[in-house]
């Protein structure tokens, strides 16, 4: 009998909050593929409108100090409505992307 044995287990999916003092742009695209990489690291933020799992989303986060807008895609893996709120909270993975990216995208979110 065989038995493999891991090592390192896997990283559970982690999400990092987008603060309310960025502006979310939010653009909704046909899954062009559905074999692209979705990545275990994402992000969650509220939003008025329950989008609904697995729609891919073209996001744009600006500041008041950024001259530009970041973007990059993102897969909606999860939905949560907020009791007493009409918000929703949105758990989002990176879709279609590097670590490069990521990074420069989480860097950024985390330097605010």
């Amino acid at each position: 009998m065989l038995a493999t044995k891991y090592y390192k287990p896997m990283k559970p999916n982690h999400y990092t909050e987008i603060p309310s003092t960025f502006e979310i742009h939010l653009e909704t695209l046909p899954d062009y593929n559905v074999h692209k990489h979705i990545s275990a690291r994402g992000i969650t933020f509220m939003h008025p409108n329950n989008i609904e799992v697995a729609t891919i989303l073209k996001v744009s986060l600006k500041m008041i100090s950024m001259t530009g807008a970041l973007d990059f895609l993102v897969k909606v893996l999860k939905t949560q409505k907020l009791s007493g709120e009409s918000l929703y909270e949105l758990y989002c993975n990176f879709y279609d992307t590097n670590a490069e990216k990521e990074d420069e995208v989480l860097e950024l979110i985390k330097s605010y």
